[in-house]
């Protein structure tokens, strides 16, 4: 997702933010059709011009609200690939990459944007495409870069891309299924930390395997 701001003299920062804030707020308490650019700039205390100054469109502003909560979890793209910049292993990667998404899956924002998008995609398919082109598509991309980098060439991005939705699907499980419907509580940090490692376990055996083949069978 790109938040496009306009040419000009520097925005204030405070006001990004406040903007951003104010409309979180708003997308998930009146949803994405039901919120205007007026509501948010009256939400959060500036003119309309400031609010497009800022963001182009309310479809810019709602990706960045998305990605603003992906980032917040230490999810986007710079953060992933400084994790791996380091001493690392892909296996204690995958280990404080997955803690982080699992407590993204149960944040309780988070949950309730899930459940205002789902509610909202029956008559308007076009919120739905870009929750998931904000949230869920970077997220996999990032992770799918991530893995092929720790292949250094041994693994193909297509294999690369495979492995990161697996990892992913290995995550969100039947738990997060559950707490949609509101019949899960947030996993406590112990057990999250051992439904990482096994998850990781599972994708780091996955890679050694890609990885000790020859190039056309990686």
């Amino acid at each position: 997702m790109t938040v496009v701001r306009r040419q000009g003299r520097p925005k204030s920062e405070e006001k990004y933010y406040l903007i951003l804030e104010a409309a979180s707020c708003l997308f998930l308490s009146d949803g994405f059709a039901n919120t205007s650019m007026d509501m948010v700039a009256k939400a959060s205390g500036v003119s309309k011009q400031t609010v497009y100054s800022h963001f182009e469109s309310k479809d810019a502003l709602f990706q960045a609200a998305i990605t603003s909560k992906c980032r917040s979890y230490q999810l986007d793209t710079q953060q992933l690939i400084d994790a791996t910049a380091g001493a690392l292993s892909l296996y204690e990667c995958l280990k404080k990459v997955g803690v982080q998404f699992v407590r993204l899956l149960q944040d309780e924002d988070a949950v309730a944007m899930f459940r205002v998008i789902i509610a909202e995609a029956v008559n308007n398919a076009h919120v739905a495409t870009l929750f998931y082109q904000a949230g869920p598509q970077a997220s996999l991309a990032t992770l799918s870069k991530v893995v092929a980098q720790y292949g250094h060439g041994k693994l193909s991005n297509e294999r690369a891309h495979e492995l990161a939705l697996d990892f992913c699907s290995l995550l969100k499980s039947e738990f997060h299924t559950m707490m949609l419907c509101g019949i899960q509580s947030p996993l406590p940090d112990a057990e999250i930390d051992a439904h990482v490692k096994r998850a990781a376990e599972k994708i780091n055996l996955l890679f050694n395997y890609y990885t000790s083949q020859t190039p056309s069978n990686a």
